[in-house]
C-alpha cells in the first residue's frame, strides 16, 4: 500500500519538473503501474525506486540553491550534491561547499531527506547533552541551532524542520564569521 500511495504521489510530480525528466519519471511510474496490475510486484517496485531516484537527482541539483554566495572577501568552490537510496546511510540527498578567505576556510554540509536525522533531533531538544559534550545552544535565522567551539575551530549544527541538517564548520575562521554564513543560508529554497 505505501508503494502504491508513493505511486500516486509521483504521478502528481512531474507536473513540476523539466520535460524530459518528467517523461522519464512518467514513463517508470505508468510502467510501475502496469507491472502492479500484472502482479509483477519485483518490477513495480524497481520501476518506483527508479522515478524515485530520477526526482532525489533532481532535488540534490535544487537543493543547490540553499548554499550562500561567497560573503565580501571570500571565495567559494562548486556546489557538490549527492542523492542516494535507501540502501546508503538510510538514504537522503547531501551537498557540499567550502569557502575560503586566507588561510581561513568554511565547509557547509547539507544532508536532508535521511532517516537518520531524528537521532540528531533527540540531542538538540536535550539541553544537557549539548552541554555535555561542551556544545552551546544557540539561534540560526530563528532556529535552534548548537555551537561548539571549545578546539578553537568552531562547529555548528542547524536542523530545519526535523529533515534537513546543515553543519558549518571553520578552520581558521571565526565563530563571528561562521555564524555569518549561517545567517546567510537560503532556508527558503528547502
Amino acid at each position: 500500500m505505501r508503494k502504491l500511495c508513493l505511486a500516486l504521489t509521483l504521478c502528481t510530480l512531474p507536473l513540476t519538473l523539466p520535460a524530459a525528466q518528467a517523461d522519464e519519471i512518467t514513463d517508470a511510474v505508468d510502467e510501475a503501474m502496469s507491472a502492479y496490475k500484472e502482479g509483477e510486484l519485483s518490477e513495480a517496485v524497481s520501476q518506483l525506486d527508479y522515478a524515485a531516484g530520477l526526482i532525489r537527482q533532481q532535488k540534490a541539483e535544487a537543493i543547490k540553491a540553499v548554499f550562500p554566495k561567497p560573503l565580501s572577501g571570500w571565495d567559494a568552490t562548486d556546489i557538490e550534491s549527492e542523492a542516494t537510496g535507501g540502501m546508503m546511510m538510510g538514504g537522503g540527498i547531501s551537498a557540499e561547499r567550502e569557502y575560503s578567505k586566507g588561510d581561513a576556510y568554511i565547509t557547509i554540509e547539507l544532508v536532508t531527506d535521511s532517516p537518520m536525522l531524528q537521532s540528531m533531533m533527540g540531542m538538540l531538544n536535550n539541553p544537557s547533552l549539548v552541554t555535555m559534550n561542551g556544545g552551546k545552544l544557540t539561534k540560526i535565522q530563528g532556529h535552534k541551532a548548537i555551537l561548539n567551539d571549545q578546539n578553537g575551530d568552531p562547529e555548528i549544527i542547524l536542523i530545519i524542520d526535523s529533515n534537513a541538517m546543515f553543519t558549518l564548520r571553520a578552520d581558521g575562521a571565526t565563530t563571528k564569521e561562521l555564524k555569518a554564513y549561517g545567517e546567510a543560508l537560503n532556508l527558503e529554497a528547502l
